[in-house]
């Protein structure tokens, strides 16, 4: 629709549509779907079926936690927007209610994030967005998360305006998170 996301990515992280709603499927750790997540498209709603708490990070039930690069955006459709930026070939997730609920989100599923050699944040490049992105790279031991700097407001707006280079130099260009006033001199 309007988020110009493809059908093949809708397909893979089994996302649906049923007459204005867009339905978010969450799964357990043993990949069992417990949970919809609901948007309402008329007027940006959000309703919840099912299990949410229990759930693991939208995505996490599509990749192995293991691997180069996992990128966690703050919502669903970020994350499929990146996911289809980078060609569909690295893992991307969303935490579960954006930027507020990302430290809690991230510490229970820090094994799995851990997993893998570098953790990018694709949060909004708003206030919010980056304060998540700090504390949550605060989670990790030193340089394991990047941070996008991202000119525009999220993944999504990248795709619908079809600057896939500038999201994909963006996320090439993540920086380590560096306590303000350290310099990282590497």
């Amino acid at each position: 629709g309007d988020r110009r996301i493809s059908e093949n990515t809708c397909r893979f992280y089994g996302v649906t549509t049923k007459d204005d709603k867009h339905i978010y499927p969450y799964h357990d750790a043993s990949g069992s779907m417990i949970a919809n997540k609901i948007r309402q498209t008329s007027n940006k709603s959000f309703f919840v079926e099912g299990n949410l708490p229990q759930a693991t990070l939208f995505g996490q039930n599509k990749f192995a936690s293991r691997g180069k690069y996992i990128t966690l955006c703050e919502g669903e459709i970020d994350a499929m927007s990146a996911y289809e930026m980078l060609g569909s070939k690295w893992a991307v997730t969303s935490i579960k209610n954006g930027a507020q609920s990302a430290v809690k989100d991230v510490k229970a599923h820090y094994e799995y994030l851990n997993g893998f050699d570098k953790v990018v944040l694709c949060f909004d490049s708003d206030e919010h967005g980056r304060k998540a992105a700090n504390h949550v790279a605060q989670i990790f031991e030193p340089n394991k998360c990047l941070i996008m700097n991202m000119a525009k407001k999220d993944a999504n707006e990248y795709l619908k305006e079809n600057k896939r280079e500038e999201f994909t130099r963006a996320w090439w260009d993540a920086k380590p998170y560096t306590p303000a006033g350290i310099v990282n001199l590497a």
